[in-house]
């Protein structure tokens, strides 16, 4: 009976551990995505502008590059644009704006939470301490984690 207690206790610590681990899905990522927002079908795009981030019809336009970092970090980057990232617009605003700049300027590691193949996921600045990339009408914003909003569609 005490052999079970403590087994039951392992298996219970162990299954806490793998919830609160964020999922590896940054590691697996590499690669040219559409990333769709749940609610409306359209797609995160960078735009203009210090509050630039926002959602629009999906199109070339919209296709991201996933640029794993190896700690569980990613860079998500602009195919069109160089070597810009989405990162954290440096207007201090509420809720936080998001932009394209050039990587490593701003705030641009993100962690994305969940399997890329499975859907939806939750896409997190930082470790998620900065919130959560979300919606505000056609903006895109960080917010407390909303929970998996984005579909990642890979290309090629």
């Amino acid at each position: 009976m005490r052999i079970r207690s403590i087994l039951s206790l392992a298996a219970s610590a162990v299954a806490v551990a793998a919830l609160a681990t964020p999922a590896q899905a940054a590691d697996a990522a590499d690669g040219a995505y559409l990333i769709r927002d749940l609610r409306t079908g359209q797609c995160l795009a960078g735009g203009e502008g210090l509050g630039g981030g926002h959602i629009e019809p999906c199109s070339p336009r919209t296709v991201w590059e996933i640029r794993n970092q190896g700690d569980g970090l990613a860079q998500i980057v602009d195919v069109h644009g160089g070597n810009r990232c989405l990162a954290l617009s440096p207007i201090r605003i509420f809720p936080p704006a998001v932009w394209v700049d050039q990587c490593g300027n701003q705030p641009d590691q993100w962690t994305i939470q969940g399997a890329v193949d499975e859907e939806p996921v939750s896409i997190a600045l930082g470790r998620g301490e900065l919130g959560s990339l979300t919606t505000d009408g056609r903006r895109v914003v960080l917010l407390p984690d909303r929970g998996p909003q984005w579909v990642m569609e890979r290309l090629g």
